[in-house]
């Protein structure tokens, strides 16, 4: 009894339920602040379920930047490797996925300035919808004109638009990601919803490249 006493206590054995422990962690339940906690550890399997559960929402607000020179994968990966360069800054009081974002976001505009195109995307916007149609198909070509629309629009103008309403994101985060104050994001979402009205219904009023050469 002596001997297994002084077995239990070796720092073998510790290291051994240590490992044990870590083998059965299911880092999927945990919160982002605890994987964030981890990942700063030393845990990298942490960060790697961050980069699992919001890589693909990171390529979605990255679409918009990307061109044939730079894919939205290759900004994806760059965001997350941004993300982990500074992860020592995130602030747990606040949502893990809105921080991330507006490094995606933040890396989406300095690409286009690399490019020297952030002049020539003024204020444009995506529509909202009006009543509803009468069968599945109708909504269905309904849905996909919507989204033709808002693809024509300037990034600055499909990402919110993508976080409202794909997304579901309050104002208040929306502001966060992009930088921006509560009212401007209101007034873009106001101007964006109107100009893919407009695109919907050919007025050529409401033309992003007529507005952007106004």
């Amino acid at each position: 009894m002596e001997y297994t006493g002084r077995y239990a206590a070796s720092p073998a054995l510790g290291g051994l339920r240590a490992r044990l422990r870590e083998l059965t962690l299911r880092r999927e339940t945990l919160e982002d602040a605890e994987l964030v906690e981890r990942t700063l550890a030393g845990d990298t399997r942490s960060y790697e379920e961050l980069v699992g559960r919001y890589e693909r929402l990171v390529a979605k607000v990255l679409y918009p930047y990307a061109r044939r020179e730079i894919s939205a994968e290759d900004l994806v990966q760059e965001t997350f490797l941004r993300a982990y360069d500074r992860l020592e800054t995130f602030n747990p009081d606040y949502r893990f996925k809105t921080w991330l974002l507006a490094i995606a976001n933040n890396l989406g505009i300095d690409t286009l300035r690399r490019r020297k195109e952030l002049v020539e995307f003024n204020g444009e916007t995506h529509g909202e919808t009006g009543g509803g149609p009468e069968s599945e198909a109708v909504e269905a070509e309904r849905r996909a004109g919507v989204r033709e629309a808002m693809r024509s629009l300037p990034e600055t103008y499909q990402v919110p638009l993508l976080l409202r309403y794909d997304e579901e994101m309050s104002y208040a985060e929306i502001a966060e990601v992009m930088g921006l104050t509560v009212p401007a994001v209101k007034s873009r979402l106001f101007r964006a919803r109107n100009m893919v009205a407009g695109l919907l219904e050919g007025d050529a009023e409401n033309d992003p490249e007529a507005a952007a050469s106004a």
